[in-house]
């Protein structure tokens, strides 16, 4: 194909397309209903994690799709030297901001095809959370996180009206799923496997302190 890809992987990589199919021990197979033109489509990001034997808070995914032909992915993470990474890798939390802006891009590049609009884009965004983590041997139950804001900026170059375009990136955020789980509140529930037993349902601590 002329507009293939082809990027040269290696177990040295951070990011790196496998062959194996990726499956878990703990949640259903994926599955994916065929939709007929007009229905919603339901997909799901199913993600392992564990940890690497180089320690120092590297880890590695495996990230696969219910959707056909997505493919079976494996990602590297690392955290900071101030908290006892190695800084050889994104951290958690870079990842997740990027996949938001990563999604909102996709979003603007389908619907600007769709609607048949001409335009250049980039985006800027800043991600902003907060911990009460220090560092200091704090103790467990004193540590919250939060986020704080998303602010996010479409640079747009086109040669359509400012309030086509301001309509456009308005359908753009309600189409951007991982906006979307951001700006509202989604349902999510931790589980724990202990031991090889049933899962149990873990809740969060109830009480009235946070990060600030």
């Amino acid at each position: 194909m002329k507009d293939e890809v082809k990027w040269e992987m290696s177990q040295e990589t951070i990011v790196r397309k496998v062959d194996a199919e990726g499956t878990q021990t703990t949640i259903d197979e994926p599955h994916f209903d065929k939709m007929k033109e007009g229905e919603t489509m339901n997909f799901d990001a199913h993600v392992n994690v564990e940890a690497m034997p180089q320690g120092k808070h590297l880890k590695k995914a495996t990230i696969f799709s219910n959707v056909p032909s997505g493919g079976t992915w494996e990602i590297i993470s690392d955290e900071g030297k101030p908290i006892g990474g190695r800084g050889s890798a994104p951290s958690p939390i870079m990842y997740f901001a990027t996949g938001a802006a990563f999604c909102m891009m996709s979003h603007v590049e389908m619907l600007a095809k769709q609607l048949d609009i001409d335009v250049k884009a980039r985006l800027e965004q800043k991600a902003a959370f907060t911990t009460t983590l220090n560092f200091g041997g704090i103790d467990p139950k004193d540590v919250f996180g939060k986020g704080v804001k998303f602010t996010v900026n479409l640079i747009l170059e086109s040669r359509e009206p400012d309030d086509k375009m301001e309509e456009f990136v308005a359908h753009c955020i309600q189409a951007c799923m991982s906006l979307q789980t951001v700006m509202q509140a989604v349902p999510a529930e931790v589980g724990l496997v202990h031991n090889g037993n049933d899962i149990i349902k873990v809740e969060q601590p109830q009480s009235t302190s946070h990060a600030n």
